[in-house]
């Protein structure tokens, strides 16, 4: 037998006037076929687990190519995208988590604006591994009282994370940027702010006085995409949110992504996604009843 003790007290990270709480875990197997575009949320931090795999995630418009034992942290209220044509087996976990307040941070985020968010867990990959594991089989379960034990497998998520980061931050390049780089912030900004309502290039161009095809130059270099790509992606990717988390009838979804036609919202939806918005939902209810009662059985 081989008996191991707790040697040491410790400060707790999370205090229980102010604990984070579990909203969601999902877990996405390399055979999943349908992209999720992209995304933010206002009250809510991402962690996306990279089970196994590779493939290339977007977080605030930069490109970070992940592998196998990467968590991707996607702070509240930063957009973040997936580009399915360079993933390569890619199979992943993805854990939701609110009311999160950490000392010197804005609430829901785990990391600063100048940190890298692709974070390495090779070290901890294992047991990042079991504990989404068994995050997703309880939560998937549906069992009675299974919420509290859910909740300190968070907390222990935090707290590897944490010390991860606070280990070796990987900080990013804010050098001072040209005048290009910092219109096309603005620009992207802009339709950030208003991507739900009607935007054209014309539109956009003359808000900010400058020439169009100079405009998509710039709006490029910044994104990745031109302005009526990253608009289309932005409506799409709030859809599904909408889909998947709400119970909003499809055509009620349509202008709130800045659709004033239903029939042209389909076709975009289905362009970039490859299924209707109607059944894109009834999708995601089918493999969660599925999981559901995987679990059950088991």
């Amino acid at each position: 037998m081989i008996q191991c003790y707790a040697k040491r007290d410790f400060v707790p990270t999370f205090s229980y006037g102010c604990m984070p709480k579990l909203r969601y875990v999902s877990k996405v197997s390399a055979a999943y076929k349908y992209p999720r575009l992209m995304h933010g949320h206002d009250d809510v931090l991402e962690i996306l687990f990279v089970h196994s795999g590779t493939g290339t995630y977007v977080v605030n418009s930069a490109k970070y190519p992940i592998q196998q034992g990467d968590a991707v942290i996607c702070n509240s209220n930063v957009l973040h995208d997936e580009i399915p044509e360079c993933n390569n087996g890619l199979s992943t976990y993805c854990c939701g988590i609110s009311n999160l307040q950490l000392d010197g941070l804005k609430k829901n985020c785990l990391i600063p604006d100048n940190v890298r968010p692709v974070v390495s867990c090779h070290s901890q990959q294992q047991n990042i591994s079991c504990l989404m594991d068994m995050l997703h089989c309880k939560l998937s379960s549906d069992q009675k009282d299974e919420e509290e034990c859910c909740h300190f497998l968070m907390l222990s998520l935090l707290t590897i994370l944490l010390k991860l980061i606070k280990a070796n931050p990987i900080y990013i390049d804010k050098t001072k940027k040209d005048d290009n780089i910092l219109r096309g912030e603005m620009i992207k900004a802009y339709i950030d702010a208003h991507y739900d309502e009607e935007l054209s290039l014309s539109y956009i161009s003359r808000a900010f006085n400058l020439n169009p095809y100079y405009l998509i130059r710039i709006f490029k270099k910044v994104v990745g995409y031109s302005p009526m790509q990253y608009i289309t992606r932005r409506r799409i990717g709030e859809a599904q949110k909408l889909l998947v988390s709400t119970d909003y009838p499809v055509v009620e979804i349509a202008p709130m992504v800045g659709y004033n036609s239903i029939s042209h919202f389909n076709m975009m939806f289905f362009k970039y996604i490859g299924i209707s918005p109607r059944k894109y939902r009834n999708t995601y209810t089918i493999m969660k009843k599925k999981s559901n009662d995987c679990r059950t059985k088991k």
